[in-house]
């Protein structure tokens, strides 16, 4: 009986003291002059605990279990700082934030499923946000990662545009929100939007090369990942959020978002609402490009809960866009002497084409770090998307072609314990289905049914100086399609099967702490779309007639890697070159055609009508270098130099692939401290002369962007304004990737002023 008392007290008084919560004290100061920094971001990463210091710089966190636990201080224009703390202590921590651009603790989740730091990646990733987010942000994801290293953007005006990764686009970059897919159709036509504003995003990542393993079909080229707060993930002690508002000149744009976070004891809300209106943009030659207008609005709501085991959580999305798909105006190219841009080049074959696009969005988000077994944690993520799309004759209203698209999708993983001493991975499972329909009498495919399915595995091996990432993903696709009629063809209905199978190994040699190489091997493929397989009819808003080929086969990429990194505190230089071996690339081919439907005989070679084009298949090389150095001068003055270069051609017949970018270099000088901003990027473009058949060279230019801001404070809120002027100089230049150059110029000289309300 003594025992049973002696072991009810032991257990009484553990459970009290696990039970025992504590208060997390502490304050943040600016290295330089010891003054408090108000809004910095402190983030308990185990508990999912977050708030900021208040205009004493202070920060208080309460209901803190006995535990050890890491904090991050992330702060806009300063130093990411993490510290170790153990609760119960009793006395204030100090932390100092240090200014600077070269930021060592940035942590890029893409592609990193270990949360290992940048320099431990066998793959060349990139990272936009904070202060680079605040001066970049543009009117899409797109023109906000142009001039990247090794990232264009293929655009088709101001409204709708894509980046592109070494070469590689549409189909063969991925873009997700949060790791899932989009669900649109932005990765079928250049006229096709991306179905993000951009305005939400905490951060902007990149991984560059093949990414196939985790993410499956159309990572060829590589990944982008827009971050947001649509679930959140983390617990805010108080009220608090954003007001975003920005204008342009260049096509009189307007735009406004607000973002507001709440937490309550372990639940934690989130609402966006964004709206976007311009008119139709100026080019540098002076000339107003015609329907290149656009008015784009959506909203969001998330919540997540977080338990002593994990987080769970849920949100719904809506976005909806119209915009014009632009043509040549009754100006054309005025002052451009240099060539003879013919009237076959106009879009659209019965005037202008608005597009109208909506999309509605479920997903849902569960995470648990206390499974058993062999596991260390659980990762669910899922999503259901239902998109429209129409494409509309400006003049009369009538609907040409209505695409509708309904997406779902799942990822399960499971982060196993080591097997082996300093063995650790990660193992999953992807599901996806997606129904394709499309209606009107410009329908050019017939409907199609998607699904997909593939189980992968991501390894990494820590021995001594090196770090070796290994890994596999098996993948099915199947694509139904039924029997249609098209443009007075009738096509059968077919099953097509693509089974796929990608591995990859990465190797990073650490010679110091500051210094290390990585070098990745991996192949990835692509399945071909409906459009590439089953087209036959008059595309619209490309003004081109497309042929479709059934017998079109897995696009596959060997990808081969190899880089250098140095980051040190004061300076960052990584130089990375690649190559890559594609098999059975598809790519739309001009065959010389042109179609015209009232004739009897509607195709013709005598330049009467549309274009025709078909999509064929053949070898293909890409390969080339980027290189990114940044360097502190001073604690306040840093300069960044940028140079990137890529090269692709069909390897089987000798001939270059089209729409490829020219060499770019960039330098950017930029001062910064806590309250004050200014910087200039002076960009130059290459001529462009290795071309494909039918494709038109384009002289090199020369950009200037300048740019300056400043960060105010008031009572416990903060004010960021920043002005940046874009191609000062007024250049009249035509950019290779852009669709519409034979008839457009890339807009003229803009200025573009945001402002920031923190609260």
């Amino acid at each position: 009986m003594r025992y049973s008392k002696i072991f009810f007290l032991l257990v009484l008084f553990s459970t009290a003291q696990y039970s025992q919560t504590f208060t997390m004290k502490g304050k943040v100061l600016d290295e330089k002059d010891n003054s408090p920094l108000l809004g910095v971001n402190i983030l308990v990463e185990e508990l999912k605990i977050g708030t900021s210091t208040d205009a004493t710089g202070i920060f208080i966190i309460n209901n803190v279990p006995v535990g050890n636990y890491r904090l991050r201080f992330s702060y806009i224009g300063h130093k990411t700082v993490f510290v170790n703390l153990e609760i119960p202590n009793e006395e204030e921590i100090i932390v100092f934030l240090k200014e600077g651009s070269v930021d060592l603790n940035e942590i890029v989740v893409t592609g990193n499923p270990f949360a290992v730091n940048t320099k431990e990646l066998s793959q060349s990733t990139l990272s936009i946000a904070n202060l680079d987010l605040q001066i970049l942000s543009g009117s899409n994801i797109a023109q906000t990662l142009n001039y990247q290293p090794g990232i264009s953007m293929r655009s088709n005006g101001i409204s709708t545009a894509r980046p592109v990764i070494r070469g590689f686009s549409n189909n063969r970059v991925l873009i997700l929100e949060n790791g899932l897919r989009m669900g649109d159709l932005s990765n079928t036509s250049d006229d096709h939007g991306v179905s993000s504003d951009g305005s939400g995003a905490e951060k902007l990542e990149v991984l560059r090369g093949p990414a196939s393993l985790l993410y499956g079909s159309n990572a060829l080229g590589g990944v982008i990942n827009v971050i947001t707060e649509a679930i959140p993930n983390y617990v805010p002690n108080q009220l608090d959020g954003n007001i975003n508002v920005s204008s342009a000149i260049v096509n009189k744009e307007f735009a406004g978002s607000a973002d507001i976070h709440y937490g309550i004891d372990k639940f934690a809300f989130h609402g966006n609402y964004f709206r976007r209106n311009s008119a139709n943009y100026m080019g540098g030659n002076g000339v107003e490009v015609e329907n290149s207008d656009q008015s784009s609005y959506g909203y969001q709501a998330g919540a997540s809960f977080f338990p002593s085991f994990g987080v769970g959580g849920l949100s719904y999305s809506s976005f909806s866009t119209k915009y014009g798909i632009p043509v040549k105006s009754e100006e054309g190219f005025i002052g451009d002497e240099e060539e003879d841009h013919d009237e076959e080049h106009s879009h659209g074959h019965e005037g202008p084409i608005d597009i109208e696009m909506s999309k509605q969005e479920f997903r849902f988000l569960f995470e648990s770090s206390k499974v058993g077994s062999i596991f260390n944690s659980l990762s669910i993520k899922a999503g259901y998307q239902e998109y429209d799309h129409k494409e509309i004759l400006k003049e009369s209203g009538e609907v040409e072609t209505a695409f509708g698209l309904k997406t779902y999708s799942a990822d399960i993983s499971f982060n196993h314990k080591p097997l082996i001493e300093n063995l650790q991975g990660v193992f999953g499972i992807w599901i996806f289905n997606q129904n394709y329909t499309v209606d009107g009498e410009e329908a050019f495919t017939p409907n199609a049914d998607y699904f997909g399915i593939a189980g992968y595995f991501v390894e990494q091996l820590k021995f001594g100086r090196f770090n070796l990432q290994f890994g596999a993903r098996f993948e099915k696709n199947i694509v139904k399609i039924p029997d249609a009629e098209i443009s007075g063809q009738f096509l059968p209905a077919e099953e097509k099967d693509y089974n796929s199978l990608s591995a990859s190994l990465g190797l990073v040699y650490n010679l110091t702490n500051e210094i290390s190489f990585f070098s990745n091997i991996a192949n990835a493929f692509r399945a071909p779309t409906i459009e590439e397989l089953s087209s036959y009819a008059i595309h619209g808003a490309t003004a081109t007639f497309d042929i479709g080929n059934r017998r079109l086969l897995n696009e596959k990429n060997l990808g081969i890697d190899a880089g250098f990194r140095l980051r040190k505190y004061h300076h960052l230089v990584e130089l990375s070159a690649y190559y890559n071996i594609m098999s059975n690339y598809i790519f739309r081919s001009p065959t010389g055609l042109y179609y015209n439907p009232e004739d009897l005989i509607p195709f013709n070679y005598e330049s009467k009508g549309l274009p025709v084009y078909e999509y064929i298949q053949g070898d293909a090389l890409l390969y080339g270098f980027e290189l990114k150095a940044q360097y502190e001068i001073t604690r306040f003055l840093s300069i960044t130099a940028i140079v990137d270069y890529v090269r692709g051609k069909q390897s089987d017949i000798e001939a270059d692939l089209p729409q490829m970018p020219p060499f770019r270099f960039s330098i950017e000088p930029r001062y910064a401290d806590d309250d004050f901003w200014f910087g200039l990027n002076w960009k130059l473009v290459a001529d462009q002369n290795n071309v494909a058949t039918y494709e038109s060279p384009t002289k090199g230019y020369g950009l200037v962007d300048i740019y300056v801001g400043t960060k105010i404070l008031s009572g416990n809120n903060y004010h960021i304004i920043n002005l940046r002027a874009e191609n000062l100089l007024n250049q009249s230049y035509r950019d290779h990737l852009s669709s519409i150059k034979e008839f457009a110029f890339m807009p003229g000289r803009n200025v573009r002023l945001s402002y920031k309300f923190l609260f």
